[in-house]
């Protein structure tokens, strides 16, 4: 009976926890990939309603701009072949509601405004020209979209928007017209998203421009609807950044799955909405199936716990602390057991895999350390190839690598972060292959054009190793160490914490180097002076923060100099 009360203990512990980890896994798991399903839908949704919006704002969009573009220019042209082209223009957009033709004095020319007699009546006319004039008074230098509006004189009662360009550089004249979103509209009033969602477009400001579900009329304020309101905040510190969102909004019955984009020439919203509770059914229904077999699983491991009846737990107490450590790196540990039966020869085939499995484990190590070992001789060799163009540049790669390791360890960076270092200071200046000789070893000082050519270097660097997978982790650093702290450095003119860290360290260690080491314009400057150059860069060109670890590395243990085997500290 004790035998039987072990066992049967036993076989419940080995069967039923599995069976509920498994069961909770499951559910988890499947609920995670319902309610991703879920998300992804929407956002697909989001997708694709944004794909129709812009092609039907862009299509009748791009037919006015390419009046702009006729042979000779369009102010060129007779007056009466400027009509036949506005006319074509017109008749060959039904959403193009009226266009009209300004000139530089932003003064109507007479006889260049058309307009669809059938859709749109005088009136309409009149707020069509009345838009354009105040796009016209922003200050255009592009295409310009103005906020929709519900069209009372024209567009069947539906949302309007008035678009407007200059034309010709310098300008000679303006163009405005206006489109109307009923198609748009009813595109949307048509889409789906489940039984009871709907999406629908909001302007910048949080107005409604059309849309299913009974959100109001045109130019009605939906800002406060959750995912627009989330939208509208992000895009408060960034109004020209396209944004791209899903997920869940609200509480309780209010919660919904929404997903959101931005069209980024309007600067409009597309909006997709569904209740929780209707997108996520199918995972409430999936949890109840998980949960009745889970209870079925557990029901039959109690029988089986009964029946099957072996005295194993203290065995499997050893293999199972045993394999936990193996499953934790510790290879080649054994499991020790004296019994001569099949528990016997399995701790003997444990054993035998722990031992193999140690020898694979030193043979990868040892492998990996060969091919990273080669990857660094690599670019050593690289970046020798670079240094070897200019006396006064030999060995200035590896010396900004090593200080750049220094900086990364001050700040407590990872072992791969202070790797991408090293290689990203030895690799920083291989866009130098790409310069001519007679620039990058001239004596005297450059030219713009030459500077302009020199200044090319991160970018040909960033191309060179692009292709190369290992090096991808730093190519920023190649790309961004000329950047500057103030956002006047090239090639991207980034700005303060936009330039990756990495770079920004690189950036100040290759300028240590270059005030510490002999160049043809100067000598190699004291420790304590190039440390003062340092600081009255920081804050400017440099980081601060990475000014301050170097100086702190300098204090407590030094680094290698040019012409110096020993690192150097600065006195104290």
């Amino acid at each position: 009976m004790r035998l039987f009360k072990a066992i049967l203990l036993l076989m419940l512990v080995v069967s039923i926890i599995p069976t509920l980890m498994v069961g909770w896994l499951s559910v988890s798991h499947t609920r995670e990939l319902l309610i991703r399903d879920a998300q992804e839908l929407a956002q697909e949704r989001v997708k694709q309603l944004r794909l129709k919006a812009e092609s039907f704002l862009e299509d009748p969009t791009e037919r006015v701009v390419g009046l702009s573009s006729v042979p000779g220019g369009f102010f060129t042209l007779p007056r009466d072949t400027q009509r036949l082209h506005i006319a074509a223009v017109l008749n060959q957009r039904p959403e193009l509601l009226a266009l009209t033709v300004f000139g530089a004095d932003r003064q109507r020319l007479p006889g260049l405004q058309a307009f669809a007699v059938h859709d749109m009546a005088p009136s309409g006319v009149a707020e069509h020209e009345e838009r354009a004039r105040a796009l016209l008074d922003e200050g255009l230098t592009g295409v310009r979209y103005s906020d929709v509006v519900a069209s009372h004189g024209g567009g069947g009662g539906g949302p309007v928007v008035t678009l407007a360009f200059p034309v010709g550089d310098p300008v000679q004249g303006y163009m405005a017209a206006d489109i109307t979103l009923a198609g748009l509209r009813q595109m949307l009033a048509q889409e789906r998203v489940g039984s009871t969602g709907f999406a629908y477009l909001a302007d910048r400001h949080g107005r409604l421009i059309t849309g299913g579900g009974d959100l109001g009329a045109v130019g009605d304020d939906v800002s406060k609807r959750l995912p627009l309101a989330h939208l509208l905040k992000q895009r408060e510190g960034t109004p020209d950044t396209e944004l791209f969102h899903v997920g869940n909004f609200g509480e309780g019955r209010d919660a919904v799955v929404s997903a959101y984009s931005v069209l980024p020439e309007a600067g409009w919203a597309i909006v997709s909405e569904q209740p929780v509770e209707h997108a996520y059914r199918q995972v409430e229904t999936m949890e109840r199936r998980i949960l009745l077999g889970l209870g079925g699983a557990i029901l039959v491991a109690l029988v089986l716990a009964a029946i099957f009846s072996r005295n194993l737990t203290q065995p499997l107490k050893t293999f199972i602390a045993t394999s936990l450590e193996l499953a934790r790196g510790k290879f080649g540990v054994e499991v020790h057991l004296k019994q001569k039966n099949e528990l016997g020869e399995l701790a003997q085939t444990f054993n035998y895999m722990s031992k193999q499995l140690m020898a694979y484990d030193m043979e990868t190590r040892g492998l990996y350390e060969s091919l990273e070992k080669g990857y660094l001789e690599t670019i050593v060799a690289l970046a020798n190839s670079i240094d070897s163009k200019d006396a006064y540049t030999r060995g200035h790669s590896q010396r900004v690598g090593d200080v750049a390791v220094e900086i990364g360890k001050e700040l407590k960076l990872t072992e791969r972060e202070l790797r991408q270092l090293q290689y990203g200071g030895i690799l920083h200046d291989i866009g130098k292959i790409g310069i001519p000789e007679n620039i990058l070893c001239k004596q005297s000082r450059l030219t713009d054009q030459e500077m302009a050519l020199m200044r090319e270097h991160p970018a040909i660097g960033d191309a060179i190793i692009g292709p190369v997978t290992f090096l991808g982790s730093v190519r920023a650093c190649v790309r961004h160490h000329h950047e500057r702290w103030d956002g006047t450095g090239y090639p991207d003119k980034l700005k303060g914490e936009d330039i990756p860290l990495l770079a920004r360290i690189v950036a100040c260690a290759d300028t240590f180097d270059a005030c510490t080491s002999t160049r043809p314009y100067q000598k190699a400057m004291p420790l304590e002076k190039a440390m003062e150059i340092l600081d009255n860069l920081s804050g400017a060109q440099l980081d601060p923060k990475v000014v301050l670890a170097l100086r702190a590395v300098l204090a407590q243990r030094g680094v290698r100099l040019e012409g110096h085997r020993q690192p150097v500290k600065l006195a104290s």
